[in-house]
């Protein structure tokens, strides 16, 4: 048993992790950076399922109830999906960007590092959705 088990709320570890106990519960802004950071590719991945799902079986569902996504289902899931995820892309380039630059409200613990990476990520994200989306649009069935 932990010399720290009496914690109230079980936060902190244990004596066979770190040689001090860290809480690890309570330090929200060291986990904070990690949204836009990760946002990015997130949504990069969303969006790349959500095409490919709606244009396969657009395109190869013969089955019943697949009726429904027969064009121009694809064609429109695919022009909306693209713009709202550039747009949320942009989103989080954007808050990494103030984060790196200084101009939030950065919590202390965000590395100007993270943030930047975050940033640049966000930004290749943008452009990735743009490359799944618009080949999709060309290549319709």
């Amino acid at each position: 048993m932990s010399e720290h088990a009496d914690s109230p709320d079980g936060a902190l570890t244990g004596a066979e992790g770190t040689p001090v106990a860290v809480d690890v519960a309570r330090d929200r802004s060291a986990r904070v950076i990690w949204v836009p950071f990760l946002g990015g590719p997130f949504t990069w991945i969303t969006h790349f399922m959500l095409v490919y799902l709606v244009t396969e079986t657009g395109c190869s569902g013969d089955g019943r109830g697949f009726e429904l996504f027969d064009p121009p289902v694809p064609a429109v899931t695919t022009l909306a999906a693209t713009g709202i995820a550039v747009v949320v892309c942009l989103g989080f380039a954007r808050w990494s960007h103030r984060w790196w630059r200084g101009d939030g409200q950065a919590p202390a613990a965000v590395d100007a590092t993270m943030a930047f990476a975050g940033f640049l990520l966000a930004l290749f994200s943008a452009v990735a959705v743009l490359f799944v989306g618009l080949p999709a649009l060309v290549f319709q069935c």
